[in-house]
């Protein structure tokens, strides 16, 4: 079935506050600090798994504080440090001193490694005290579909494989889309009001109880185009790639 929920909520459900502790202060996307901001920027895959690839680029960030870079895999409520030690260069880029070398923020290369398809990978860079903290949110190996310049996405939402964040863009202003999902020998059907930019609103895809046939199907029509996802679900779409 369809539930609609508010952005805000979707957001507390599933990249809710981090419990790593380093210092005094704890992880937590909903208090990133002003005026800080970071964006992961990707690379190229790696073939011939198609490894995804991240470079992290940061901007105002103070001088004389020490950073470190720490992730949040899908299904695990804490942050944990991958890479410490970055400071302000003296051209006020971030950058790390080590035995290899010295090496600024942009070079470093950052991978999820094996994941879960639809699944959010989190990536903060943090002061040593965690008093100051900025994060970034991505989908390494997305769920969708596109047809013409109409796109869905799905991300993935529950640790049991059974519920999805449906989104989308590309329709017709003020248009109404049918929606229809089938999974284990059921169809449910629903509307929805496209924004005026063009998006549909994040809803929350609950597909209820486990069942043998793992692939789902849900397309999405508007008055010229139909995108179609077939995905995944339960045990199934936990596997990681």
């Amino acid at each position: 079935m369809f539930r609609r929920i508010a952005l805000a909520a979707l957001l507390i459900a599933w990249s809710g506050a981090a419990a790593a502790r380093h210092g005094t202060g704890t992880l937590d996307p909903s208090r990133a600090t002003p005026g800080i901001r970071i964006a992961l920027v990707a690379l190229a895959p790696v073939a011939p798994a198609n490894t995804a690839r991240y470079r992290l680029r940061a901007e105002g960030v103070p001088r004389g504080v020490g950073f470190g870079i720490w992730v949040k895999n899908f299904a695990t409520s804490d942050f944990k440090e991958v890479i410490p030690g970055f400071k302000a260069d003296e051209d006020g880029a971030l950058a790390l001193v080590d035995a290899s070398g010295k090496r600024r923020l942009e070079e470093v290369v950052l991978e999820p490694g094996p994941y879960v398809k639809g699944a959010a990978w989190t990536v903060a860079l943090a002061s040593d005290d965690h008093k100051l903290s900025a994060f970034a949110r991505v989908i390494p190996y997305p769920i969708g579909a596109k047809d013409r310049a109409c796109a869905v996405h799905l991300e993935l939402a529950s640790t049991h494989g059974d519920r999805f964040i449906t989104t989308g863009t590309g329709f017709i202003p003020g248009e109404i889309v049918a929606m229809e999902l089938r999974y284990s020998g059921r169809v449910t059907t629903k509307k929805q009001r496209v924004a005026g930019d063009g998006s549909l609103a994040a809803d929350l895809l609950s597909l209820g109880a486990a069942n043998p046939d793992p692939v789902a199907r849900l397309a999405v029509r508007g008055a010229t185009c139909e995108p179609v996802v077939e995905y995944e679900w339960g045990e199934a779409a936990l596997k990681r790639r």
